[in-house]
């Protein structure tokens, strides 16, 4: 699902309004930045010229599933007196080497055309990266419904990961560890089950987005792999490493028992001993 799809996003901000910790790094901030001045966008030009000003050209709204550009071509643009997308972000990360990070927040919308105006609540995911222009573009885009609008701690935080890497394998040998990472966790997953695979690898803090609940952390993600996924399978498609190797991304499908195959999406932070941990989980449903 995604913000066009679903309606994904969150309580508009003032661009210069936010108070924010003061471990931001200036990349995390200037992509921030960018997400604000893309919410801004929305409002003066429609959800669908925002997000085609702000997407890259490869950009996706579901893992695998297409490239956001021809759907958004597809659509009618309206204004937003009409159909009414908010979102602001509230945490997030970015790689030492400044070209790839991630932001996540809440979001809401109102169809003013339709019947039912009730706004409609979700917790976005965006992968930002910086594209030869210098300027900040969104890769992947996809969020969780919510049956209420999603909780945050107060300003703008960058997610707390204590061991960060700092050495010096460069992408390509980062993308291939892992890779080998995320399929090492989907045999885990077939052989030993979710909730047992995934406590090796989940950061703590870890974000778990799934649809209806949230972003689960800690005891309530455990709670959820071991009463929701079992039987789950999983097979990884692709993933990417910032430059600087501490950052990465991987997507793929996965299926829970007697359900579709769907999408997943994980970002992986890499810890100052070399090992990957998972800091945000999404299940696309």
């Amino acid at each position: 699902m995604t913000r066009t799809a679903i309606a994904v996003c969150a309580l508009v901000v003032a661009i210069g309004g936010q108070q924010e910790s003061t471990d931001i790094p200036p990349a995390l901030a200037a992509m921030a930045d960018t997400e604000r001045a893309f919410a801004a966008a929305a409002r003066v030009k429609g959800i669908r010229d925002a997000f085609l000003e702000f997407f890259t050209d490869d950009a996706m709204f579901e893992p695998g599933a297409g490239l956001a550009k021809d759907q958004l071509h597809k659509q009618k643009p309206e204004p937003f007196s009409v159909r009414e997308l908010v979102w602001e972000p509230r945490t997030g990360d970015v790689a030492a080497s400044g070209e790839l990070g991630w932001l996540t927040g809440p979001g809401t919308f109102i169809d003013h055309a339709a019947a039912d105006k009730t706004p409609r609540y979700s917790n976005y995911l965006s992968i930002w990266r910086k594209e030869p222009d210098g300027r900040w573009r969104v890769f992947i885009d996809l969020g969780t419904r919510l049956d209420a609008p999603a909780t945050f701690a107060p300003g703008f935080t960058r997610f707390k990961f204590d061991t960060r890497y700092s050495g010096s394998e460069g992408k390509a040998a980062a993308t291939t560890r892992v890779i080998e990472a995320d399929r090492a966790l989907n045999t885990d997953i077939r052989v030993d089950g979710a909730a047992r695979a995934y406590a090796r690898v989940l950061a703590p803090g870890a974000r778990v987005h799934r649809q209806g609940v949230g972003a689960l952390t800690d005891r309530a993600a455990a709670e959820w792999f071991e009463k929701e996924a079992a039987g789950m399978t999983a097979v990884m498609e692709t993933g990417e490493s910032a430059q600087s190797g501490d950052l990465a991304y991987t997507y793929g499908k996965y299926q829970l028992r007697g359900q579709k195959p769907a999408a997943y999406l994980r970002l992986w932070s890499r810890e100052r001993d070399g090992d990957w941990r998972i800091v945000v989980d999404v299940f696309v449903r």
